[in-house]
């Protein structure tokens, strides 16, 4: 039942804070706020997550993993109700701050609860389910939108019916006990010493997930699609995402990471190739952005697969907040190059640079000792 409450909790608590910064944005834009507040708000969630992941190891060890979970699903209905009952836009910035760094530890708490609360043999199907699940939950949360507008405090008031929902969840979860003595402070960088490759399979995996969803739609534009098609290319990504993820975590059950890891990369690397000759078929955007979202999903899944195979206790904490770390890194670092990249070789520029990111990848994967360990 531990590994029920988890799902269902994160299933509720991730749809409704998904729903919040879609309103909040538009919210602000219909009031007629600058377009640089508004960016700030995006900027502010983000920034919080960096922030916090490097503590989140500290942070367990002195409360506990099961306290740290449900606390960070307290703090989202603390911060919806300011939404509803205060219109002061300063207000605002601080409570999405504060929802930034309880997402943060949230994230990290989650995938190290379920990562734990699985068994030895079936962990990496487990593993994968879970980020199945949170992939289906960035469409379920704007798609809720839909039905509950944007306007006004009902859309809030969905959002606190989700959070507590997803608390109830928690009534009767299990402790888990402490398994290793790791200290605290060295956590979050045991994994950078001992296993490198799989925070740069985090990084990888970012920036596979961040950059096609900004720069994707402006090649469709560019290759003639309408901009209706060329915004659902987004929504291809994300298909891509949830669909490799069950299988690749259990696939990782019954073969090296390493080699799964291989395969995502190479998949990379072949949309950057498909993506090269899209002016001439356009039909082949749609396959670089099916295969771009399950090998950024995949790349990252397959990390946490590995981390949660060879660590545990405090130590698995630290190591899962290492990946989140890396992952958000390259999640914000693609973007930002993509767009400077385009800017000076517009045609081929944005399929050369995430074929370098593959490559380098590839490269890199063939160490066979940096993934490695006895506890396979």
């Amino acid at each position: 039942m531990t590994l029920v409450r988890l799902f269902g909790s994160t299933l509720f608590e991730l749809v409704g804070v998904l729903m919040l910064m879609p309103v909040l944005t538009v919210q602000l834009a219909v009031r007629g706020e600058p377009p640089w507040l508004i960016g700030l708000f995006g900027a502010s969630l983000y920034l919080a997550i960096f922030f916090v992941t490097p503590f989140t190891a500290r942070i367990t060890r002195r409360f506990g993993l099961r306290e740290v979970y449900i606390a960070t699903g307290l703090i989202p209905l603390l911060v919806v109700s300011v939404f509803m009952l205060s219109d002061y836009v300063a207000l605002w910035l601080i409570a999405v701050a504060v929802l930034g760094c309880s997402g943060g530890l949230r994230w990290v708490a989650a995938e190290s609860y379920v990562a734990s609360a699985a068994s030895d043999e079936r962990r990496g199907a487990v593993v994968g389910a879970f980020q199945a699940m949170v992939g289906a939950c960035f469409v379920l949360g704007p798609l809720a939108l839909t039905a509950t507008g944007t306007d006004g405090r009902f859309p809030f008031a969905v959002s606190a019916l989700l959070l507590a929902a997803g608390l109830a969840c928690l009534i009767g979860l299990a402790p888990l006990q402490r398994v290793d003595d790791t200290p605290a402070p060295g956590a979050f960088t045991l994994l950078l010493r001992e296993r490198p490759l799989l925070v740069l399979a985090a990084l990888i995996g970012g920036f596979f997930e961040s950059g096609p969803s900004t720069f994707l739609p402006v090649e469709a534009l560019e290759s003639g699609v309408s901009g209706r098609a060329a915004a659902a290319l987004v929504a291809v990504l994300g298909v891509g995402g949830f669909v490799v993820q069950f299988p690749l975590g259990a696939l990782a059950d019954r073969y090296p990471e390493r080699t799964l890891l291989r395969a995502c990369l190479g998949a990379g690397l072949l949309g950057a190739l498909l993506l090269v000759m899209d002016e001439r078929w356009p039909l082949l955007l749609w396959c670089t952005a099916f295969i771009w979202g399950a090998a950024g999903g995949g790349i990252y899944t397959l990390a946490m697969v590995a981390v949660a195979h060879r660590y545990t206790g405090v130590a698995l904490v630290g190591a899962t907040s290492a990946l989140v770390f890396a992952f958000s890194a390259g999640a914000a670092l693609s973007p930002a190059l993509s767009g400077v990249v385009m800017q000076w070789w517009p045609s081929f520029g944005f399929a050369c640079l995430m074929s370098a990111v593959a490559l380098t990848g590839l490269l890199a994967m063939r160490d066979r000792g940096v993934i490695q360990s006895g506890a396979r």
